[in-house]
């Protein structure tokens, strides 16, 4: 058995067993297909299609867990060991303070079934969400070690949404990640679009755009012979999602 199998064994089992707890509930689940792979600044997938899966729990004490999945393609310095899989669980907690406002936090942990970038790049990322109504939220997160690169990140955003009719709704987001101590430079992004919803599924269309900014010349160059994914710049993206 090759390595990232071995690797991805011990997840599989974990997600296995999950699964089946939440089969005595009723988990959400997602299918999308977008015509690309966006992370905040970036795209994971050198802008090309990709499919997406979720499936999630809420309790009534405000525990929730779940995990999302995807194909990847990060294009710089490929080798037969590149990872094609990203699978993301997580676990969190939400909190309503009132009737208008709530917050949560919640833990990630990005695995991969292979390389990225050359080199094994699991890591955790933590988050804090406020959330007003259903019309504001602002998040902030935190990774201790980038893509296993050496060093911190941060990543902020606010998202505003406004309800057009029953069936669509504008919405927007304004994000800075705060990589610098780790790639030699901070990206700021932001992308707005409108979202038709009718029953079970939901199509998006989406402006994205960001750029570099706060950059240390050495370390930026040092690092980019690692890691170098796609920029986005002036991207449209849609997406076509099914609910369950």
């Amino acid at each position: 058995m090759n390595k990232p199998a071995l690797r991805l064994r011990p997840f599989c089992a974990a997600l296995f067993c999950t699964y089946c707890s939440l089969s005595l509930a009723e988990p959400h689940a997602t299918v999308t297909l977008t015509t690309d792979n966006v992370s905040r600044w970036f795209s994971k997938t050198n802008h090309n299609v990709a499919l997406q899966a979720n499936v999630d729990y809420q309790h009534a004490s405000g525990l929730f867990l779940g995990s999302s999945v995807s194909n990847i393609d990060y294009e710089h310095k490929k080798n037969d060991q590149s990872a094609h899989v990203e699978i993301i669980p997580y676990l969190g907690w939400n909190v309503n303070l009132n009737e208008q406002w709530r917050a949560n936090a919640q833990i990630s942990r990005y695995l991969y079934d292979g390389e990225v970038f050359g080199h094994n790049a699991d890591y955790n990322e933590y988050y804090l969400f406020l959330h007003y109504k259903d019309v504001f939220s602002g998040r902030i997160s935190y990774i201790d070690d980038f893509y296993q690169l050496g060093n911190y990140a941060l990543d902020m955003e606010l998202t505003g949404k406004y309800p057009l009719s029953d069936h669509f709704e504008l919405s927007t987001s304004f994000g800075y990640s705060h990589t610098k101590t780790v790639l030699g430079s901070d990206y700021p992004y932001w992308n707005a679009g409108i979202t038709y919803f009718y029953n079970i599924f939901a199509i998006d269309l989406r402006y994205m755009d960001a750029s570099e900014t706060n950059i240390e010349q050495n370390l930026a160059e040092k690092m980019h012979e690692k890691y170098d994914p796609p920029l986005l710049n002036s991207n449209i993206v849609l997406s076509v999602s099914v609910g369950f």
